[in-house]
């Protein structure tokens, strides 16, 4: 038997201490009694959470770590489903016996590396601002992005909702395109920034998060990652 937490954050469902925030509050439930924490699950058992029930299977429970990258098209969503009809990254992955995962977001206009996983505890990690992971973007600015600005960038800007944002590590390339480092996902945050200063973005793309990269990835193609990459991504 395992844990109720382990079992909802391998899911996705939610991250453990999230979790136990529910347990707490009396919103989750086994076979239609109140779990509490420290609750277990066996095969077959019904998870009802927020109204949604969620059956744990013995597939669940032997579940293989998987982790693909995946090169993002612009005008492609993060989404699973879509009002307006556009295209989803989802469509584009291979089946699962649970479900992908996706390791952080990419805006409708932005293009690049997209991980995803089968696992909901190596997604919180990866996402969790304490893992401290480089994202690296290479972007096209318009605008004046003189050194004062770039050092603006480098200290931290406030983009509104509390939030600062700010790049570790700026470096430009013999075509005037612009390498950009940040350790957080904040959402459009590379944007948001820029437009403090009087900057757009004209081309955005991730090329790397974390150890992985886009290498030998083509646009809207993935690739399985490997016992070794997956290694890496867990350390």
């Amino acid at each position: 038997m395992h844990r109720i937490q382990k079992i909802l954050s391998i899911m996705g469902v939610f991250s453990r201490r999230e979790c136990e925030k529910l347990l707490l509050k009396n919103k989750i439930k086994i076979n239609n009694k109140n779990a509490v924490i420290g609750s277990k699950v066996d095969i077959n058992d019904v998870i009802t959470v927020n109204n949604k029930k969620y059956i744990v299977t013995e597939d669940l429970l032997k579940l293989e770590i998987k982790a693909i990258a995946y090169h993002k098209r612009c005008g492609e969503i993060v989404s699973k489903k879509d009002r307006k009809t556009r295209n989803t990254v989802f469509e584009q992955l291979p089946h699962t016996t649970n479900k992908w995962i996706n390791i952080g977001r990419l805006d409708v206009n932005t293009s690049g590396l997209l991980l995803f996983t089968n696992n909901g505890n190596l997604a919180h990690k990866l996402m969790h601002p304490s893992s401290n992971i480089d994202r690296i973007y290479q972007v096209t600015i318009k605008g004046n992005f003189n050194r004062e600005k770039m050092i603006l960038c480098e200290k931290g800007i406030d983009i509104g909702n509390n939030e600062i944002g700010r790049f570790t590590k700026i470096t430009k390339d013999e075509n005037n395109r612009y390498s950009l480092t940040l350790t957080t996902g904040k959402n459009r945050e590379i944007r948001r920034v820029l437009e403090k200063i009087n900057c757009n973005v004209e081309q955005l793309k991730r090329i790397s998060y974390g150890p992985i990269n886009l290498e030998g990835i083509k646009e809207g193609q993935y690739k399985m990652l490997n016992n070794s990459e997956i290694k890496l991504l867990l350390n």
